[in-house]
């Protein structure tokens, strides 16, 4: 993917995420400095380096068969939260499409002795249809220190890996997959994020279908 600046302009108001919190969790090291909320099958906040300043309004995952639907994984899927191991700062999501089509698993537990957030993602495919076809699609919104304006986002590589990178006020977020990512953005939200991207191109093309969008 080729580096580009995002369209010079402005996105609209930046907002927090629902009050209603299903759970709270963090490493069981005081080396670790990172917090996070989860609530709607998703991550909402995720706090460092103090428990009083949140970095992130959510990170989810979008999901489409590039076809005839457009799901937003907070609003459109069915979601069911489970504790494996009732002692440990460990969560289970499981986020399932309404018409059984496929399911995503996904694990979120602190790395002990480093401020990072480690999520394990599992999609299965029931609808033979969508195999190969299904495409899956993270989103993440930084509010960094506290606040959702002036925050400044890039596309990094490190280590031979692909990143998303955000700073705002000495604060750095890194975002990445072990797998990597086939390709990236940043943008401004509701302008040129990648809500707005995906959610534009498929608009008409699933309006047609089902009338989700």
């Amino acid at each position: 993917m080729t580096n580009q600046d995002a369209p010079s302009v402005s996105g609209i108001t930046p907002r927090w995420t629902s009050s209603a919190k299903e759970g709270i969790g963090t490493a069981y090291h005081t080396s670790s400095r990172v917090w996070f909320t989860v609530s709607h099958g998703i991550i909402n906040e995720i706090y460092h380096p103090h428990l009083d300043t949140p970095n992130t309004r959510d990170l989810q995952l979008l999901v489409s068969d590039g076809e005839t639907f457009f799901h937003e994984e907070k609003r459109d899927l069915q979601h069911r939260l489970e504790r494996p191991e009732p002692e440990a700062p460990l969560y289970k999501i499981l986020s399932s499409d309404p018409d059984g089509r496929y399911e995503i698993t996904k694990t979120i537990i602190c790395e002990p002795h480093s401020s990072v957030v480690l999520i394990s993602v599992h999609v299965k495919v029931s609808d033979k249809s969508l195999r190969g076809k299904l495409k899956v699609f993270a989103l993440l919104a930084p509010h960094l220190s506290n606040s959702g304006q002036h925050n400044s986002a890039e596309l990094r590589d490190f280590a031979g890996r692909p990143y998303i990178a955000a700073e705002r006020n000495g604060i750095h977020l890194m975002f990445g997959c072990n797998r990597g990512f086939i390709r990236r953005s940043a943008g401004y939200v509701g302008a040129s994020d990648g809500w707005t991207d995906l959610h534009d191109n498929l608009a008409s093309i699933v309006s047609r279908a089902d009338g989700v969008c």
